[in-house]
């Protein structure tokens, strides 16, 4: 639990420093879902931080989020590579 608070923390604090992104509030468990803009499919999306950055995160679709801008990460990864890879992310917007 305290990794998933820290991730959180550094989640929000990333999205607190740009305009484009958001998240969804967290009901529970480890996951949070990034509100991104709808530039192209969700998986196009994930499958190029994939390729490109090593990043792995979910396609909104997968949740059955209807239409595209939504990418779910993971909370419990390690902290460091929560940080990292959340950078990649934001930075492509």
């Amino acid at each position: 639990m305290a990794r998933v608070r820290t991730n959180l923390l550094e989640l929000d604090s990333q999205l607190a420093e740009q305009k484009e992104c958001s998240r969804l509030d967290v009901e529970a468990g480890w996951y949070a879902v990034l509100r991104v803009p709808a530039t192209r499919p969700d998986e196009d999306l994930a499958l190029e931080l994939l390729e490109n950055s090593g990043v792995y995160l979910h396609p909104g679709h997968f949740y059955e989020f209807p239409g595209d801008g939504h990418l779910v990460v993971s909370l419990i990864t390690p902290e460091r590579d929560f940080s990292e890879g959340l950078e990649q992310v934001l930075g492509m917007f």
